[in-house]
């Protein structure tokens, strides 16, 4: 692990790898580990995989400011900056495919490729309610009944939920459900994980910041470079999905059957093998499953 101090935070990354530059952005509630196992390691085979922990996640600073995108886009092209990467394939997931688009957005000549995974982004989505997906994981409903939140009233659905599950796993809350929707994980790391959250949103402007409205729909629309949309059929930013579709009529587009948002951990190997075709790769994922076969 490296540190950097850019735009008035210090920014923990890592590369691994050689050849073309990628890189690889994060959600709430993780760090760079999101990325590594599944797709860093087998990436980096074919190039310069590049992830960081976001300000206040994993070994970053945590300022008590700037947690918005287009902040946090900055932090991004410092670290860019620091690291003499002039171009790059940029892939975010959840907020941190908000904080890619803003990114692409403002400095299109640094992207190659973007590529957004089940991303959300608040201004063609504003709100997240319950009601924007039709299915209610066996998790989410446990989570529900147990901590007993008006969740038909609330209008971050995504945002609140990870927040009340971080508070219910801290205060010791157990679950007997596991599924393609569990966001954290097990272990001393989830606890950490938890504890950084709600640190965030209870001593920073973050609460307020993750849903400031960011890039708008014009400047989605004049991305020159080629574009990947994967979200999950049960997905709560299906709203920003079918926006995102009208906007960009050139972009490539993926259905993940059966996935939720958290989709990249629950349904690895399909999501890779989408990525390595978009990057027009042989795919790694397929020749592991040729090779597990025989």
């Amino acid at each position: 692990m490296a540190e950097v101090h850019v735009n008035g935070v210090d920014i923990a990354y890592q590369q691994m790898g050689d050849g073309p530059d990628l890189v690889m952005v994060h959600g709430l509630a993780a760090s760079r580990a999101f990325w590594f196992l599944q797709y860093a390691m087998p990436l980096s085979k074919a190039f310069r995989v590049t992830v960081f922990d976001l300000r206040g996640h994993g070994y970053s600073s945590r300022p008590a400011t700037g947690y918005d995108a287009s902040t946090i886009a900055e932090d991004l092209h410092g670290l860019l900056h620091h690291l003499g990467i002039e171009r790059c394939i940029l892939v975010g997931h959840s907020f941190g495919g908000g904080v890619a688009m803003e990114f692409a957005g403002r400095y299109p000549q640094h992207v190659s490729h973007l590529a957004l995974l089940d991303t959300k982004l608040n201004s063609l989505q504003p709100e997240m309610r319950m009601s924007d997906s039709p299915y209610v994981s066996p998790f989410e409903a446990e989570v529900a009944n147990k901590t007993g939140h008006d969740w038909d009233q609330e209008t971050q659905v995504g945002l609140r939920f990870l927040e009340v599950l971080a508070r219910w796993k801290l205060a010791g809350g157990g679950s007997e459900t596991r599924d393609a929707f569990t966001p954290f994980g097990e272990g001393r790391g989830a606890a950490r994980t938890a504890k950084q959250l709600i640190d965030v949103l209870d001593n920073t402007t973050a609460r307020e910041d993750f849903v400031k409205v960011g890039v708008d729909a014009n400047t989605i629309a004049a991305l020159p470079m080629p574009v990947l949309l994967v979200y999950g059929e049960y997905s709560r930013c299906l709203p920003t999905y079918r926006a995102l579709q009208k906007l960009l009529p050139q972009a490539e587009c993926e259905m993940i059957p059966q996935g939720g948002h958290f989709f990249p951990q629950s349904h690895g190997r399909a999501t890779l093998m989408r990525i390595e075709r978009f990057l027009g790769l042989a795919s790694s994922a397929a020749a592991s499953a040729s090779s597990d076969a025989a």
